[in-house]
């Protein structure tokens, strides 16, 4: 497939010259990019109402080797469909709101449209799971980078007034290797990965998901490469990629992951605070005295 041809492209062009079931299978593929990037032939056969023979048949048409470069085209057509930066995209959503009269109700509307969103798909059994780790993990460390770097030290500065044996994991420190031996089946680790996807985070959580330690992972697709390395998952699905626009909404549901571990033993974590509090301003007093 040329650089320039995405799948999309590529689907419509030989669209005329498939079988009718092929057809099916390809208006299926494009309007369910997500589903087809993460189930096999047959489920993708069998909800298009086909085969998976057809399937094969439907990849081979198109010039692919096989299902396998089908996913990854599509995988690669979902995470660049649009050539826009952040940015761009934050301040393309933002443009029509600046002269409205009621740009705060607007915009405030919108981020808790977002977290509605992210509230009716969150799996109730699995967060509960998910929390109680976070309780009885001896250490717990966090990790993002790029557009996950911020929510990931706002997550350590939290846990770590609530909490012993919370880390920050930095990719860009000599002590990388050192840090990364020390975490055991004890600990928990935390990565926060959105669109962009830095492969340092991804790679950690290959390594140490191989090694048993529990991985919780926070992205925004369920194409994302962290999928695959993680005991957890939380997808905050967005319809666009600015990943500026998903902070509110991926700090509104870090709040309730810290809350969700402290219901576990709201005393525990009350005196911990009240500790944390009492030696904080201790220290600032006779900072300034």
């Amino acid at each position: 497939m040329e650089d320039t041809q995405t799948i999309k492209d590529m689907i419509e062009m030989h669209f005329n010259t498939l079988s009718k079931k092929q057809q099916k299978v390809a208006r299926f593929v494009l309007n369910n990019p997500t589903f087809v990037g993460t189930h096999s032939a047959a489920e993708v056969g069998e909800k298009a109402g086909t085969s998976e023979t057809t399937v094969i048949r439907f990849c081979y048409t198109l010039g692919l080797k096989g299902f396998a470069q089908l996913q990854k085209e599509i995988t690669l057509f979902v995470f660049n469909q649009t050539t826009v930066s952040t940015l761009g995209n934050y301040l393309s959503s933002k443009r029509e709101l600046f002269n409205d009269q009621s740009l705060i109700e607007k915009a405030m509307g919108e981020d808790i449209s977002k977290i509605n969103r992210i509230v009716e798909h969150i799996d109730r059994k699995l967060f509960h799971e998910a929390a109680h780790k976070l309780h009885e993990a001896q250490s717990i460390y966090i990790i993002g980078a790029g557009a996950s770097q911020f929510p990931a030290e706002w997550l350590h500065f939290t846990l770590n007034i609530l909490r012993p044996n919370v880390s920050l994991i930095q990719t860009e420190t000599p002590e990388l290797i050192r840090t990364l031996q020390k975490i055991d089946e004890e600990s928990i680790v935390i990565v926060i990965s959105q669109h962009r996807y830095f492969k340092e985070p991804i790679q950690i959580a290959e390594l140490l998901h191989g090694r048993g330690i529990p991985v919780l992972a926070i992205t925004d697709s369920k194409l994302a490469p962290i999928q695959k390395h993680c005991s957890y998952s939380f997808i905050l699905e967005q319809t666009e990629k600015s990943t500026i626009d998903l902070m509110p909404a991926l700090l509104s549901f870090l709040n309730v992951l810290v809350t969700g571990m402290m219901a576990f033993d709201p005393t525990y974590y009350n005196k911990q605070r009240v500790n944390y509090d009492d030696y904080n301003n201790s220290f600032i007093a006779e900072k300034w005295s």
